[in-house]
């Protein structure tokens, strides 16, 4: 793919992210307002609502979809651009954080991203709280409503700030617990923020230095992943052997030795 296409489907899907951004921010000004909903009414219908408005975004790209919510989305490839044979696939987080957004607490996002088979194409995040837009392309860099940004230069876990999280899916088992607060507790600082996608963003801009989760789905970090290697970072992510499997990741600025 020329990088002209994957500019081309990267304001796209900032476009995508930005019209669903919208809507949930108007979903819970509105939900605010009625006292009689139920927190969980608002998650089932933030999410499937931002779903669709993706959808119908990126149907424009005739490149099929995989979303946390519908699960594969198959396009119906007319006037196909990209090779019909190829992987290019979306990958949507319709809302990230969902518990901190019927909360009411500001750390939340859409997360879109475009996969080549496994491999990273672009990644679009955007924050709808602060109206940040995160957003890279491999190859091309990262940047934070259309400004370059980099990675932290911390160079000692000492001094290193780290973002984690416990998904749904985590084991608090005492063994599982033991090992993790052993891993964590040389960083400076430990930061649980409730969006894996956030998270990866703050180490692709240099806000903390590396981010570590266990057990978390492929839809919550596919984008954030491409912001922090595009951005000059470092990644592993290993367990994904399947797009609604969880797997494992760490991130850092590329200086850390985390990995």
């Amino acid at each position: 793919m020329e990088f002209q296409e994957k500019e081309e489907l990267l304001h796209l899907a900032e476009s995508a992210a930005l019209l669903a951004g919208k809507y949930l921010v108007d979903l819970r000004k509105e939900w605010f307002s009625i006292q009689s909903a139920s927190g969980h009414d608002l998650k089932i219908r933030a999410d499937r609502e931002s779903e669709k408005i993706i959808l119908r975004c990126l149907s424009k790209s005739n490149i099929s979809v995989f979303s946390e919510e519908t699960g594969d989305v198959v396009a119906e490839r007319k006037e196909q651009k990209v090779n019909i044979d190829s992987g290019f696939y979306w990958i949507v987080d319709p809302l990230d954080g969902s518990l901190n957004y019927h909360q009411g607490i500001p750390l939340s996002c859409v997360s879109i991203a475009l996969y080549n088979y496994t491999e990273p194409v672009l990644g679009v995040v955007f924050d709808f709280n602060s109206g940040d837009l995160y957003s890279g392309v491999m190859g091309g860099g990262a940047w934070l409503n259309h400004q370059p940004i980099r990675p932290s230069y911390v160079d000692k876990i000492s001094k290193a700030v780290i973002g984690t999280g416990f998904p749904v899916n985590a084991d608090f088992s005492d063994v599982t617990l033991s090992r993790f607060i052993k891993e964590i507790q040389q960083f400076r600082k430990v930061r649980l923020l409730g969006s894996a996608a956030l998270s990866l963003c703050y180490v692709a801009c240099g806000r903390i230095d590396a981010y570590r989760e266990e057990r978390i789905m492929f839809w919550d970090v596919a984008a954030g992943l491409v912001l922090v290697k595009s951005a000059g970072g470092t990644v592993k992510a290993d367990g994904f052997t399947q797009k609604s499997s969880p797997g494992n990741v760490i991130a850092a600025n590329g200086l850390l030795e985390v990995l």
